[in-house]
Formats: structure tokens, C-alpha cells, sequence
């Protein structure tokens, strides 16, 4: 084992090759953003599907599920359905399609570190936690974005592009 008490870590995704290009991109980035600002010291892998619903094991649908083993040497793991997203998106708009979808796999996370810590796998919890952690994500999204576009634009060009996206 590698210092821990786990024989691997870190969070691995995994696009089932029907899920949207755009969604497995984002998918990816977020990945390698919670790599770098969270700790995963039991290998987690994240499973994201192109289903508009996965089958939980009390056999509802739900838009993700997590795995979390009796055994702590078992790795866990994640599944998130994405099919969803192109009908949602002409709906409510990509950003908040984006949103949703990575606010599920940041709920499963939240499950992920309860049973870590041997607690029990609170929805409420969850729900408060997922909603934290994406919107921190989305919010150093929405800086280096406009860093990587607007790099260098002088201070007033920035702020008239930044007025017309708002404005599309």
C-alpha cells in the first residue's frame, strides 16, 4: 500500500463514448480541477453515462448513484446519467444544464466522503455540499474563461465583451 491505508487514489473519469463531446470535455476539466484542489485517498472512478437515468439498486431512476462498499479496501465507484442534457439545454440553457449534471456527480462525491468517514449517506448533506462544490467549481471556470478569452483586451475592451455576452 502507498502510505495509506488504500492501494490506490485519486478520481478517475470514464465517458461512455455516447456521452455528448462537450459534456465529456467538462467532464475531464472538472476532474482534473478536483485532482487538484481535493484529496481522494480511496480510489474513486466515476462512470459517465449517456442514459437519461440509471437504475438505483432499490431499482428507482435517478440521475446518479453511489457505489460505496462494506469493504473499505473495495474501491468504490460513481455512475452519472447525461442524457438528459441536449433535451434540458434547449430548455434552460447550457450553463444550467452543465450545472445540473456536474452538481450530480459533486452529490455522489458528497456520499463518497461521508462514507470515508463512516457516516451515514445524508441526502440533505449531500445536497448542501454538491451545490458548495460546484459552484466553486463553476466559479474558477468562469474566471480562467475569461482570462483565456480576454487576456489581452485592455481593461474597457473587457468589460464591453463582457457586457455582450451577458447581453446573447
Amino acid at each position: 500500500m502507498n502510505g495509506n491505508q488504500f492501494a490506490r487514489s485519486g478520481i478517475r473519469i470514464s465517458n461512455q463514448k455516447e456521452v455528448d463531446p462537450f459534456l465529456k470535455e467538462e467532464f475531464v476539466k472538472y476532474g482534473e480541477w478536483l485532482r487538484s484542489y481535493y484529496n481522494f485517498p480511496q480510489r474513486v472512478r466515476v462512470y459517465v453515462k449517456a442514459d437519461e437515468y440509471i437504475t438505483a439498486l432499490n431499482g428507482n431512476l435517478v440521475s446518479g448513484t453511489f457505489f460505496a462498499p462494506f469493504e473499505k479496501r473495495e474501491e468504490p465507484y460513481i455512475k452519472v446519467a447525461t442524457g438528459d442534457f441536449i433535451k434540458g439545454k434547449q430548455k434552460y440553457g447550457v450553463f444550467q444544464m452543465l450545472f445540473n449534471t456536474l452538481n450530480t456527480l459533486s452529490h455522489e462525491i458528497q456520499h463518497y466522503y461521508q462514507w470515508l468517514d463512516d457516516e451515514e449517506l445524508d441526502e440533505e448533506e449531500a445536497e448542501y455540499g454538491a451545490e458548495e462544490l460546484t459552484q466553486e467549481y463553476l466559479s474558477f471556470y468562469k474566471e480562467n474563461f475569461l482570462k483565456e478569452r480576454f487576456s489581452n483586451c485592455t481593461k474597457k475592451n473587457k468589460m464591453r465583451a463582457i457586457e455582450l455576452m451577458i447581453e446573447k
